[in-house]
């Protein structure tokens, strides 16, 4: 239900927020749905407004319970069972609260306060409602602990760190003297828990927080910043790219950065640390193999914890009060952790354990063999506790893995007490494991190892099944019960879903043992472009193409790990329209990433690469390039995004794709919207009006391309027949939805000729006096208008809303509207709709005289109109801080400025603005002192433009300006025949 209807229903006297379909209201702590009320207990309703007000920030459960039961102890059960209350009463949105492990729960929607601006899920917002006062301090009680705990990773688990005691006190007394500081050790040793642990510990240092950044599946060097970049920069911070921005953002911040996994970007973030060392204060913990070799660098080695040395005799194995060793400790509590557990009596890791026969001398005999090394550990510890299911105990467990460890290093090396090398260690506990299984289990291991992140049977199905054997019913029989086997083998993790097909994970180091035997497989591009393929099915829109449906789990999206080894695997095999199908739907996933750069990197390689200059057609170099535009829309600068989408039209040109050349022209169309704002050129709506008209003139039979023009005629003034084009009488066509689902059929890029429709029409329909809720044009307009997720869709909508409730003289909407564009455009990058949104927000600061927001808006009006331009704010920031613009700038030169630009309205096909331009005209030649037939003469002519475009809401403006201005001319002249 819109929300417009849903205040309507609800009582006129509470204070409500609306979110979704459902509104709550602030008083009567009521929770209401279309209408409707509902009855969740007054506890419940408590815990939602709670959640509301915590802005989209995590709560725990403690500040819950002391939110809800002040001044009582109550269990978390509490908590837990008010939840489960809230999401029955809301059904199908019971998503909308969110639970995050270990930490607590959020609220997860948009939200709207009838007395406050639109707030997002981030809950970034520019002003606090009183009745929030009283959960402020609440939420700042927690706003450090949230910090550091959510920059370096929701997921993290955070068991006891079990042997690091002396490494971790030599880290905290490091990190206060020493700004660089690398762990090295090989892989498997704890670097990255003990440099989390860290991090942790001396948060309170960083009063600008802590991050932790993982470059392990990042392929292209170049873009290290920009991956540090969305990782720690705020969601507003998308202008800047490179290690420019980054580094402008770092300075003068106290914060600490952990970089992990960087082994293969080493020269490029040994680069960039050392200027951040020179010109910033951030302080760095890297983990890696090796040093970066640089100045000012501390290096911590970081060794195995300590096994148990080999007993000298039999005697010595029977000694039952020796201390279990570090090792040895971690082994049993990953066992713990993995369900793991003895016949009798119960294993535990506490430091004053001490050893009992026989259970203990095995783990402490395999913690030996495996040197110690935490991963190593932990991935045995796997692989004994799955084979506990059911099927033998933990001793009998234990024994024959241990058997089977040194049966392997037997073989290996000759003698079954040499270990391994240490960076051999890992991958040969993954070798053990995989070794056991058959051929069929190994090949759907290797197949699902190329998947990045969770996946289910049906992934592993497509992933694992050549096209040809698909339906033929034995292999796909048989997935199951191998998924199971590597299950039970350690091999693969299920998750705690109940479903037989839920989500199942591999684990980084098997996928990466995995890979290293990929690739001495004669397979191995085979199976890589099958996965290439899978994500393509995964990522394409839901209107399937090729006479296949789409892919409907579209909840489990590949992860950036898949697309980039996709793209990679595809541009460099010579797969080049698998590459361009990646590319043309996987905007969404980049955009969400705050990775625009790297999509458009990868664009342009795909372009260069020799490889593809022989295969791609022009078509295909038309969906590149419209990747390309549409990357560009939130990581470069206007004039590029401009000339991209021109380069889109004249490609979609030469392949007569209608479709697309729509799409760029409606997308132009919506850009030329922002010239005023920001740097764009006044000029560009009239090179895509001259482009719309020849193409409505050359007889396309596009339905886009007229109602393109019926944009044009809102802009040019002609509503009656924009809304005669619109919405017929006879009611035949449709204003817009020529497509269902709002989307080209082959991009599934938004129908943004739909967007621009809904907006047109909606703003013809009001400016000419239909301005009632009631009017079921004008509701049908808003509302399609507001309907689309697409971000530059939303940002029209609320520009169109802002521009008119100006009109109307609402400022406090103008306010609401232009605090939702500025949200959106800065969550998305959106550069230019962000000046508009700031132009809008700037004037509700200004008419509250704040002299340093009228001095900026009226520089910009003064600048726009120097070179003949206007925008809608530039008009009233004129008229209303008069004086100061008389004080700027010499009547002599303003009014031929001003006739200039209004005469540029009506060749630029913006005439709707001159009502407006020529009354606004008036009332500076009135302040001015210009002769009275001037002025009046001006206000003729406003009136004139107004009746001819039939804009009674500008009418009334008018009128309202001729009633102040004679009066006042009569004073006056009556004081100047006195005198």
């Amino acid at each position: 239900m819109p929300l417009q209807d849903a205040r309507a229903q609800l009582p006129s006297d509470e204070h409500f927020t609306l979110f979704g379909r459902f509104a709550i209201g602030r008083k009567s702590r009521r929770l209401w749905a279309e209408g409707k009320a509902l009855a969740p207990n007054e506890r419940a309703t408590e815990l939602l407004i709670a959640l509301i007000d915590a802005g989209g920030r995590i709560v725990s459960i403690e500040q819950l319970q002391q939110h809800v039961w002040p001044g009582s102890s109550v269990s978390a059960n509490s908590v837990q069972a008010l939840v489960s209350q809230l999401r029955n009463v809301l059904g199908d949105d019971r998503d909308v609260i969110e639970t995050v492990p270990r930490r607590g729960y959020r609220f997860a929607a948009e939200w709207c306060d009838i007395r406050d601006e639109w707030a997002g899920p981030d809950g970034r917002r520019a002003a606090v409602d009183p009745p929030r006062c009283e959960w402020h301090d609440m939420r700042d009680a927690g706003r450090h602990e949230e910090r550091v705990a959510g920059l370096l990773d929701d997921d993290i688990e955070h068991r006891p760190l079990i042997g690091r005691d002396a490494e971790l006190s030599e880290l905290l007394m490091l990190a206060p003297k020493h700004r660089l500081i690398t762990l090295t050790s090989p892989g498997g040793n704890g670097k990255t828990r003990l440099a989390r642990e860290a991090a942790l510990c001396t948060s309170a240092l960083f009063p600008d927080g802590v991050a932790y950044v993982e470059l392990a599946d990042l392929t292209l060097p170049e873009l290290v910043p920009d991956v540090i970049a969305a990782k720690i920069l705020p969601v507003s911070s998308h202008a800047s790219s490179g290690p420019g921005g980054l580094i402008e953002h770092l300075t003068n911040r106290r914060m600490l950065l952990v970089i992990d996994h960087c082994d293969h970007l080493a020269q490029e973030v040994a680069s960039l640390v050392e200027t951040w060392l020179s010109v910033t204060e951030v302080c760095v913990i890297v983990c890696a193999e090796a040093p970066l070799f640089i100045a000012e660098e501390r290096v911590l080695p970081v060794a195995p914890l300590r096994f148990g040395g080999r007993p000298a005799s039999a005697a010595a194995l029977d000694t039952a009060d020796t201390p279990l060793s570090d090792a040895c400790r971690l082994l049993v509590a990953q066992l713990e952790s993995n369900g793991g557990r003895p016949s009798a009596g119960r294993v535990d890791a506490t430091p004053d354990r001490t050893r009992g026969r026989p259970l203990d001398a095995t783990l402490e005999s395999i913690s030996r063999a495996l040197s110690g090394n935490p991963l190593a550990l932990a991935l045995a510890a796997r692989q004994i506790a799955r084979a506990v299911r059911g099927r033998t105990t933990l001793d009998s467990a234990a024994e024959d893995w241990n058997a089977r460890w040194r049966r392997l290093m037997q073989h290996r090396t000759g003698s079954h007490e040499i270990a391994p090398e240490p960076a051999t260690l890992v991958s040969s506990v993954v070798a053990l494991a995989y070794g056991a299984l058959d051929t069929a289990a190994q090949h759907v291991l290797c197949c699902v190892s190329l998947i990045g992140g969770p996946f289910d049977l049906a992934d592993a199905c497509a992933v694992s099944i050549r096209p040809e054997e698909t339906g033929t019913g034995d292999t796909e029989d048989r997935l199951p019960a191998i998924v199971a086997n590597l299950i039970d083998a350690g091999l693969v993790d299920a998750g705690p879903s109940a479903d037989p097909g839920g989500h199942f994970e591999v684990s980084r180091p098997v996928r990466r043992f995995i890979r290293g035997i990929l690739t001495h497989r004669f397979d191995h591009a085979d199976l890589s472009a099958r996965h290439a393929k899978w994500v393509v099915r995964k990522i394409s829109p839901p209107s399937g193409r090729d006479g296949r449906p789409a892919d409907k789990r579209r909840d489990s999206a590949p992860t950036l790990a898949d697309l980039r080894r996709a793209l990679g695997f595809s541009g460099n095999a010579g797969y080049p329209r698998i590459a361009i199908q990646l590319l043309q739907h996987s905007g969404a996933i980049w955009i969400g990433a705050r990775l625009a750069r790297e999509w458009l990197t990868w664009i342009r390689r795909v372009l260069e690469h020799d490889l593809s200059r022989p295969v791609l057609k022009i078509r295909d170099h038309m969906l590149l390039y419209l990747s390309v535009a549409q990357s560009m829309q939130h990581a470069t600068s206007t004039a590029e995004v401009v000339a991209s989408w021109w380069r889109v039209y004249e490609l979609a040109t030469a392949c007569a794709d209608d479709d697309n050349r729509v799409l760029a022209l409606s997308l132009l169309l919506m850009r030329s919207l922002e010239a005023g704002f920001n740097d764009d050129s006044p000029e560009l709506l009239m090179q895509v009006r001259a482009r719309i008209l020849h193409e409505c003139a050359s007889s396309s039979s596009h339905q886009g391309f007229a109602l393109l023009h019926g944009a044009l005629l809102t802009f040019d003034g002609r509503h009656d027949e924009a809304i005669r084009l619109f919405a017929p009488p006879d009611g035949h066509a449709p204003p817009v939805g020529e497509r269902p689902d709002r989307q080209w059929p082959e991009t599934g890029t938004p129908d943004y000729v739909a967007v621009v429709s809904d907006n047109a029409l909606a703003m013809s329909l009001w400016l000419t006096g239909a301005h009632t809720i009631a009017h079921p044009l004008l509701l049908r307009a808003l509302q399609d208008a507001r309907h689309p997720s697409d971000p530059i869709a939303r940002c029209a909508a609320a520009m169109m809303a802002c521009v008119l409730f100006l009109l109307e003289g609402n400022t406090q909407r103008v306010a609401q509207q232009a605090r939702l564009l500025l949200d959106i455009a800065q969550r998305n990058g959106l550069q230019g709709w962000t000046s508009v949104g700031c132009s809008f927000l700037q004037w509700t600061h200004a008419i509250d005289e704040t002299h340093d927001e009228a001095c900026k808006l009226t520089r910009l009006a003064l600048g726009n109109l120097a070179r003949g331009h206007t925008t809608i704010v530039d008009l009233v920031v004129l008229e209303r801080f008069r004086g100061l613009v008389l004080s700027k700038v010499d009547v002599s030169m303003l009014v031929p400025q001003f006739e200039q630009m209004i005469a540029n309205l009506s060749a630029g096909g913006r005439r709707w603005l001159m009502p407006e331009a020529w009354r606004v005209y008036a009332v500076i030649q009135h302040h001015a002192g210009l002769p009275a037939e001037h002025v009046h003469a001006a206000l003729e002519h406003a009136a004139h433009e107004a009746r001819q475009q039939r804009a009674s809401l500008l009418w009334r403006r008018i009128s309202a300006t001729r009633e102040q201005i004679v009066p006042s001319r009569k004073a006056e002249e009556g004081r100047d025949t006195i005198t």
